[in-house]
């Protein structure tokens, strides 16, 4: 996922004030439990003499395996001496670890050499400029998800189950997808109507995973095949950057498929996106006001069995939630 120079070098100069930030924390911290806790000075010079005199040992040609097995039994003895002072004096026993934004590359932006999921995001936020996306996901989340504005005298034809009924196993299926997205990840098919709560739903799962440092694309299906088009006629190198993002982040949101203007070149391209990102094993939630039948008669069969044997269905149903808001204002 390329980045210009000077978008890379700000990247970079963020996530060094983070771990700048750090280290004054921990260094704050380090003076505050030495003035509460005058032994653990000592018992930090005491491991920092045990850990020299290994290294010394090594370079003296003493036997490796004998003098790590007996530094590594003192060192043990002495962090587990070192815990019990800052727990017995009512500090939490990882008071001095770093307080990362991302502990799983801590703040550096790369694990292994390679860049980290907390990066990936930033990059699709630069390039992306996702901040209406942001704005509109502190409105549409889980905490705000109301069961209430889904009718518990609406059912569908020949089904007993409520609109409200229906919405709250949605959710439930929503927040588990959310939970083992790490794990399992997964792809959602979101179908209703107009108006039944596919977007609010797709944002609450968006929200939660950006949460948890998974990196996430949301596009109305007109604008993505806007980008698939001016990546492939205008050979624009902004919108190259958008398009490697979108095969490479971990979770696509392709929200109103089917409202687009359809066409030879957008079946294709949705076939790549859609099969490329399963052979990734790159995860996409679908929202459509189409029936199983109309994504049949509307795309080939070649995107709707990738969709239908892969895909989870979630069904909306009821009356247009979005009039019913604003008349209850």
């Amino acid at each position: 996922m390329a980045l210009s120079n000077e978008q890379y070098d700000a990247l970079m100069r963020e996530y060094n004030h983070k771990q700048a930030r750090n280290n004054q924390i921990v260094s704050y911290r380090t003076k505050e439990l030495y003035s509460a806790i005058p032994a653990l000075s000592q018992l930090d010079e005491e491991v920092s003499k045990v850990s020299i005199s290994s290294i010394t040992a090594i370079f003296n040609g003493k036997d490796i395996s004998s003098a790590s097995a007996d530094s590594k039994a003192k060192l043990e003895g002495l962090k587990a001496r070192r815990m019990e002072l800052i727990k017995s004096a009512g500090f939490p026993v990882d008071y001095l670890e770093p307080p990362y934004d991302c502990p799983d590359c801590k703040d550096t932006g790369y694990i292994n050499g390679k860049r980290c999921h907390c990066f990936k995001q930033a990059a699709i936020n630069i390039v992306y400029k996702q901040s209406n996306i942001s704005n509109i996901l502190s409105k549409e989340n889980f905490n705000a998800f109301d069961l209430n504005v889904y009718d518990e005298d609406f059912f569908e034809e020949g089904s007993d189950v409520s609109a409200r009924s229906n919405a709250k196993i949605a959710l439930e299926r929503a927040t588990n997808f959310v939970q083992n997205f790490k794990k399992k990840g997964g792809n959602l098919l979101l179908l209703g109507r107009t108006g039944c709560g596919k977007t609010f739903l797709s944002n609450c799962v968006a929200k939660a995973l950006l949460d948890q440092g998974v990196s996430v694309i949301y596009f109305t299906s007109s604008e993505l095949f806007r980008v698939f088009e001016e990546q492939t006629f205008k050979k624009n190198t902004d919108v190259a950057d958008l398009h490697d993002h979108i095969f490479d982040c971990d979770l696509l949101i392709i929200d109103d498929l089917g409202t687009e203007f359809q066409n030879s070149f957008t079946t294709a391209r949705l076939f790549q996106c859609l099969n490329e990102r399963l052979l990734r094993n790159k995860s996409t939630i679908i929202s459509t006001n189409l029936s199983l039948e109309e994504m049949r008669d509307t795309y080939s069969e070649r995107i709707t069995s990738r969709v239908f044997s892969n895909y989870d269905v979630i069904k909306l149903i009821g009356n247009d939630i979005r009039i019913k808001k604003v008349i209850s204002k």
